[in-house]
Parts: C-alpha cells; sequence; structure tokens
C-alpha cells in the first residue's frame, strides 16, 4: 500500500535518513498531539487479496515492541452536522469582516492611504466629467499604475494603496454625475 495525502492532514512525517525511498517514503498525517492518522491507498492486486482473505497486515518498525495502533477501513473523520458547518462558515465570515474593518480603520490614520483616497477622488472627479463611469475606471487604473510603478522599486506595494485610490475613485462618482448632469 501507498500513503495519500488527505485534506485533514495537518503535517508530513519525512522518511528517516538511513532509509531509502524505495523502504520508505514520506507520510502525510492528521497530528492532535495525541495520535497520528494516515491514510493508505490499495493496489487493485492488494484490494483483491484484502476482499478474499478478509486480512490486512500491520507491521511497525520499532524493535522490541509496538505501540498502540488501529487499522480501520472507514474514514475516522466525522463531518459535522451541517447546521453546525453554515454556522462555522458566517462565524469565519463575520471575523474576515471584521479584521478588514480593523485593518481600513487603522489604515486610514495613514497619511499616505489619505493621499491615495484625495489622488483617487481627484482624478475621478476630473474623467469624470464627462464621462462619470470611466472617470471611476480611470482613476482606478491610475491606483494600479501607481502600484505597479512602486513595484519596480520606486516605492513600496501595497494593496490598501489601490484599495484606497478606488475608494476615493468611488466616493466621486455622485459629485460626478452631478455636475456631469449640470453641465450636459
Amino acid at each position: 500500500m501507498k500513503p495519500i495525502d488527505f485534506p485533514e492532514s495537518t503535517k508530513v512525517l519525512q522518511k528517516p535518513a538511513e532509509m531509502t525511498d524505495q523502504e520508505c517514503s514520506s507520510l502525510p498525517v492528521w497530528n492532535d498531539g495525541k495520535e497520528c492518522v494516515s491514510a493508505w491507498k490499495a493496489s487493485i492486486k492488494e484490494r483483491f487479496t484484502i476482499l478474499f482473505t478478509g486480512r490486512v497486515w500491520l507491521g511497525v518498525l520499532s524493535g522490541n515492541t509496538q505501540p498502540p495502533v488501529w487499522v480501520d477501513g472507514c474514514r475516522p473523520f466525522v463531518k459535522a452536522p451541517l447546521k453546525a458547518r453554515i454556522s462555522d462558515f458566517f462565524k469565519k465570515v463575520v471575523e474576515f469582516i471584521k479584521r478588514t474593518w480593523q485593518s481600513l480603520v487603522n489604515a486610514i490614520k495613514q497619511p499616505d492611504k489619505r493621499k491615495h483616497f484625495i489622488a483617487g477622488f481627484i482624478i475621478s472627479l476630473v474623467a469624470g466629467v464627462f464621462m462619470p463611469l470611466l472617470g471611476v475606471v480611470i482613476a482606478m487604473l491610475a491606483g494600479a499604475i501607481k502600484e505597479w510603478w512602486d513595484s519596480r522599486g520606486h516605492g513600496t506595494v501595497e494593496a490598501l494603496d489601490f484599495i484606497f485610490t478606488s475608494f476615493g475613485a468611488l466616493a466621486a462618482l455622485p459629485f460626478s454625475f452631478l455636475i456631469h448632469n449640470l453641465i450636459f
């Protein structure tokens, strides 16, 4: 049988240095500090042998004794009920929103982010007088180009810089529509 990776695995146990790749390979396992669980896949021949003999052999390279082990044909990980999984999902979403909000609140305090907001607002407003939605696109494109320029060694690349430029562009949109409708 060959060890296989599985979604619940938390780490990979490496083979002993004195063993060859033919003797042993790395082993993906789920581990909680009390037990390790690994998954193994039987070849077609091994499946038929198990089917007809009803036996699975377990070998442990430990020498004098054998630690407590178990073998099972059923998946040992029990899925939580659907209601619990949905509740957990929404808890994670709420936590993500809280972290994101806190990150934005902290970023607002930075003068650099306020400059990006103002630049996005001005570009969107000036270009948006003629076509309001195009003004937003142009301002966001300007923010993306600025971050690209920074990535070429001319500054520090930050996703929040682009986000604040975009916020400024969107904040100018109602004013662009108002001025556009007054002029045209």
